[in-house]
Formats: C-alpha cells, sequence, structure tokens
C-alpha cells in the first residue's frame, strides 16, 4: 500500500470515528426538541409534500421568527435517496412496517451528520498538513470524545447548517494562511493564486451562513476579514467588492425561495383558523433579516433568559470543550501558528458576549477553532512529556560512550527517574481522554431522556395501530404543548394518513370543544381521560451506588446518573356504552362526567368504558 492510499485510509478511518459517534447519537435518541422542530418539520413537507405547499407545517405553526428554506430543501434532497438505500439495506424498516415516518427522520438526521463530519474531516486534514499526522489523529479523537459537538452534528437546528459552512470557511482560511507564511517565495504567482481562491472561498462561505442560516456568524466573519486585511490576502477594494458580491448573492438565493415558500397557499384560510406570522406576500421575505431586527433592534431574545457576560467563558466552553479546555490556551502559547485561530475563536465569543440571551448553540462556529488548538497542544504535550525527554537521555549516553566513560549510578537513578516522569505524562494524557468519554457518557444518558413526547407518541401509535384492526374511523389525537417541544414530529405521524389518524395541536379549549379519543399531555389529569401510559422525563443529576463484586466481594461503586421523573401522560377518552347524538338540551359527555364528578365520579364497571363501543365503529 502506497503513502497516498494509506493515508486516504486514515482519514476514512478518522472520519469514519467521528460519524459513528454522531450516528450512535441519532439510533439512541432520534426525536427532536423544539428548537429544531422548523428545519425538521419543513424536511419532512418537502419529503412527503412536494409541490403541495399548501400542506406544509409552517402555515399553520409559523414560529416566533422567520427561517430559510434552503437549508431543509438541500437536506431534503439528500435524505430521501439515503432513506431509500438504508431500507433497501435493512439498516431501517419502511415506512409501510414501521407505521410511521420515523425512518425517514433518522436518514435525514444521518445525512446532516454526514454533511458537518465531512466539515470536520477537511478542517483536520488541514492541521495534519499544517502540523503532521499525528495533530490530526488527535482532532479526530478530541472530537469524538466530545459530547455537544457530536450529539448536535445532525440536530436540526440553523446553527447546525451554519456550523458546516463556518467549519468549512475556516479550514479555507486557515490553510491559505498557513501556505501564505510558509511559502519561501512570496512573488510566487501560483501560490497567490491558490491562495486568493481558498479566501475567496472562505469569504463566500462565511457570508452565506449569516445571510441565509444565522445572522449572527457575522461575528465570525468580522475577525477573519480583519485578518485577512491584516495579512494582506485581500486589499480593502478587493475585499469591498467581494464582500459585495457574495452578499448580493446570498440575498438573491434566499429572497427568492424564502419568499415563495412563505406565501400564503391559495387558500388564505386554514382549517384550524391560524393564519401565518410572516406572509411572504405581503412583502419580499428575508428570513434572517427578519430575525437580526428581532434580537438586536427590538432586543425581544431577552424574554428568553439573560446571563452574565462572562457566561460563555466560565460555562458554555468549559463544559462542551470538557477536559481538553487546558489545551486551548496551551496549544496556542505553545505553536505561533495556532494564535490566530485562537484569537479568532476569543474575539467571536467574546462580541457574542454582549448578547443578554446566551445559548451554548451560539458558539457552535468556535468549537472546531477551539478543538483545533486543543489537539496542537495535546501533541505538544506529549512531546514534551515523553519524546523529549527520552531524546536528551539518549544523547547523554551516546556523549558519555564517547568519552569512554561509564554511566554513573546517579546517572542512571536520574534516567530512571525521567522515565517514570514520561510514563507519567503519557498516563495523565490517557487519564484526561478517559475522563472525557466517561463525561461523553453521562451527558448523553442525560440527553436521551430528555424526549418524553417522542417515546409518548411512538408508543401511542404502536398501540394504537394494533387496536385499529378492523375499525374504519380514524383515532383522533391531540398533542398539547410538552408533548409538542419535546420530540413530537410530523415524521411521528402515521404513513397511513388523516384515514387512521387525525391530530391536533389547539392549545385552548380542545377538551371541551372537541372530543379527542387520545391525548399526549403535560398533565396528570384531564376530565373525562383516563390515564393509560406514563413517560418519564430528564429531571437532573444525582449519584448512585453500584455494587460490584470484585475478588469476592461486594464493593459500592458511585456512579453519576440521570434522575427521571413522570412528564408526559397518555390519555384515553372515557365513553359511554351506548352513544347517542345529544341535543341542545341534553347534557353532553363533558358534561355529564362534570356532574358525576362533583358527586364523587362515576363508577367505573356501570356507564364508563375505555373501550370502543359497536355503535362507535358502526358511526
Amino acid at each position: 500500500m502506497g503513502p497516498s492510499a494509506r493515508r486516504l485510509a486514515s482519514d476514512l478511518a478518522l472520519d469514519a470515528l467521528v460519524l459513528a459517534v454522531a450516528a450512535a447519537h441519532v439510533f439512541l435518541a432520534p426525536y427532536a426538541k423544539v428548537e429544531e422542530s422548523f428545519n425538521l418539520q419543513a424536511t419532512h413537507d418537502v419529503m412527503y409534500h412536494g409541490w403541495d405547499l399548501a400542506s406544509y407545517d409552517h402555515h399553520a405553526f409559523p414560529g416566533v421568527v422567520p427561517r430559510t428554506f434552503i437549508g431543509a430543501i438541500a437536506l431534503a434532497a439528500l435524505a430521501k435517496p439515503l432513506h431509500v438505500a438504508l431500507v433497501f439495506l435493512r439498516v431501517l424498516d419502511s415506512d409501510e412496517s414501521r407505521g410511521t415516518k420515523m425512518g425517514a427522520q433518522i436518514a435525514a438526521r444521518l445525512a446532516l451528520a454526514t454533511v458537518t463530519v465531512a466539515a470536520l474531516g477537511r478542517m483536520r486534514r488541514v492541521l495534519r498538513s499544517a502540523f503532521g499526522e499525528a495533530v490530526g489523529v488527535a482532532f479526530a479523537c478530541v472530537v469524538a470524545s466530545q459530547f455537544h459537538l457530536t450529539f448536535y452534528a445532525s440536530r436540526t437546528l440553523p446553527n447546525t447548517f451554519a456550523l458546516a459552512l463556518t467549519t468549512l470557511a475556516a479550514a479555507d482560511w486557515f490553510e491559505a494562511h498557513v501556505e501564505r507564511t510558509s511559502s519561501s517565495s512570496s512573488s510566487s504567482r501560483d501560490v497567490n493564486v491558490s491562495v486568493d481562491a481558498r479566501d475567496f472561498r472562505a469569504v463566500f462561505l462565511l457570508t452565506a451562513s449569516f445571510v441565509i442560516f444565522r445572522c449572527d456568524t457575522v461575528l465570525l466573519l468580522a475577525p477573519v476579514g480583519a485578518h485577512m486585511l491584516r495579512t494582506r490576502a485581500f486589499s480593502l477594494p478587493q475585499a469591498v467588492n467581494w464582500g459585495a458580491r457574495c452578499v448580493a448573492a446570498c440575498l438573491a438565493i434566499t429572497v427568492a425561495v424564502d419568499t415563495a415558500m412563505w406565501a400564503p397557499p391559495s387558500e388564505t384560510s386554514d382549517a384550524s383558523g391560524s393564519s401565518a406570522l410572516w406572509p411572504g406576500s405581503e412583502g419580499i421575505m428575508w428570513p434572517e433579516g427578519r430575525v437580526f431586527w428581532f434580537n438586536t433592534y427590538e432586543n425581544k431574545s431577552k424574554e428568553w433568559g439573560v446571563a452574565p457576560f462572562r457566561w460563555y467563558f466560565t460555562n458554555a466552553l468549559p463544559r462542551s470543550l470538557g477536559t481538553w479546555t487546558p489545551f486551548v490556551p496551551f496549544g496556542a502559547a505553545a505553536e505561533p501558528k495556532t494564535r490566530p485561530v485562537f484569537l479568532v475563536a476569543l474575539c467571536f465569543v467574546a462580541a457574542y458576549s454582549f448578547l443578554p440571551h446566551k445559548e451554548l448553540r451560539f458558539v457552535f462556529p468556535a468549537l472546531p477553532l477551539c478543538d483545533a488548538c486543543a489537539a496542537v497542544g495535546v501533541v505538544e504535550a506529549y512531546t514534551r512529556l515523553g519524546s523529549r525527554q527520552k531524546r536528551v537521555s539518549k544523547k547523554r549516553r551516546d556523549d558519555g560512550r564517547r568519552k569512554g566513560s561509564k554511566t554513573s549510578d546517579v546517572e542512571t537513578k536520574k534516567n530512571d527517574e525521567r522515565r517514570r516522569k514520561n510514563a507519567l505524562g503519557v498516563f495523565l494524557l490517557l487519564g484526561v481522554a478517559a475522563v472525557a468519554v466517561a463525561a461523553h457518557a453521562v451527558f448523553a444518558s442525560a440527553a436521551y431522556r430528555n424526549y418524553p413526547g417522542g417515546e409518548a407518541f411512538a408508543a401511542m401509535h404502536a398501540a394504537e395501530t394494533r387496536a385499529r384492526l378492523g375499525r374504519e374511523t380514524p383515532t383522533r389525537v391531540h398533542v398539547d404543548v410538552a408533548a409538542a417541544q419535546t420530540g413530537v414530529s410530523r415524521f411521528g405521524e402515521s404513513v397511513f394518513g388523516p384515514d387512521a389518524f387525525v391530530y391536533s395541536k389547539q392549545e385552548k379549549g380542545a377538551f371541551v370543544e372537541t372530543s379527542f379519543d387520545v391525548l399526549l399531555s403535560g398533565e396528570p389529569h384531564v376530565p373525562g381521560y383516563d390515564v393509560i401510559a406514563t413517560h418519564e422525563g430528564y429531571a437532573g443529576m444525582a449519584f448512585s451506588g453500584r455494587r460490584l463484586g470484585v475478588f469476592g466481594v461486594g464493593v459500592v461503586f458511585p456512579w453519576l446518573a440521570p434522575r427521571t421523573t413522570p412528564a408526559i401522560w397518555t390519555h384515553r377518552r372515557w365513553r359511554f356504552e351506548t352513544v347517542s347524538v345529544p341535543d341542545e338540551t341534553e347534557e353532553t359527555p363533558f358534561e355529564a362526567f362534570a356532574s358525576k364528578e362533583s358527586e364523587g365520579g362515576p363508577e367505573r364497571g356501570a356507564r364508563w368504558s375505555t373501550e370502543r363501543t359497536e355503535t362507535e365503529r358502526e358511526t
């Protein structure tokens, strides 16, 4: 096997390592939270409704601010053939055999994870070219051992779409910078043309990220652009000219696509009475322009909570980087070529810290930059703790032999002490990696319990599909806010359509005005309904003891484990054994239940039944 083949095999193996960790998170926690809902629902609609824009979810539930459809369209284009391939290979069940479209949701998330890992792989190859094979391997290991970057690599957040673009841009920018500074001949025309191409591409990718996906990534373009001007990658007129052209091109794309996608359907009134918050027909639609106005000028993001200026530095980044945190500044201090990367990440996070509302996902673009510095720091620490001391000891032994003298007992003791220190240094690095992996497992065990709504939705479909055999009327399901925010999506709905299930997300008066068959609710008690299942959600971490046998002796080991508490309840409506249509003077079933409840509740064995009656089946 030649050098190029070995390098290709190494690249594939390291990317496969990171992708395997990200894919494991997809299969172990396939559901999505409310922050991911727009892109996830939009991806579903593009895959299953196509040009039938009137059926799209955003017309009924547009969200607080509009988002672009470009990411969802691109993701659906990747996910659809991937879903077909995975079903053909029997990695996933088909929609018909599963009963829902969750297989397609898993395929969509795997496609997004592949794109994110490919961008991280591009950064790793740049680091390998700049610092050597060891740094490339260290970067892959650091990323794979961290929880947040691999967990969110497949999440359909706008931040994740932007993360792929900013990581590719950072790789292009840093590769061009290293090649420019290390070139022995600054007048080489070929080198300048190559560097210019990467710089141009980096600016375009950063512009696309903030114009289309996340307006706040302009805070990353600012320090990168300043560095380009300082190192004369661009002249000021070139920067202004190219930047304006990139902005114009990205604006044209997003305005054209999103104005069409956000325009109200021809049927202007929605069946549920809901109207779009952001009707594109009232003017051109630039989603990230609306988001920028909402977050900066109106400053409404603070309604979702505020945090102090230091929060990213003292909480978010240490929590995400974990035990690799000290290696970030160490790598920047030990290797001068990494200092621009470190300073760009530092400026980006510092600028973002002025915004009152803070979340870890806002600083995702800084994580690959910090990991790059950490990888350099790990290799440098290993070199200083191990290889350097061994080279010094070998040189001293060789000098003694050339002089014809034997190593003294004192020198031998010193060499033994150095070897012990070297072994201790390597052991410490392995310990840092082990602790990072353990922290990854703890974070993952907590995250997997954050989706009780998705679990309840899936369990309800499995149970109702079995119970529906021989019945013609659809099951009417209501999903409340708590369930919708913790895993329910359109991918989780029945593949058999409205003939089998009818869904509602009405937030007020749903239980009084309409009789639903099944409720997924965050309330444990709902008048007229009986709890048939309870699903627990994450409620914090706690130490618990596990007794293990060691040499025949039971030893209790402390273990940090997630606590859970009931979060989502599945309710089924109580029904009369005989059903008649009441007139205006008669009590409705809900009023009858209310009067019975005031008298101490209905007699379960007499008038109420949780099973469907023959009359209901006929109607």
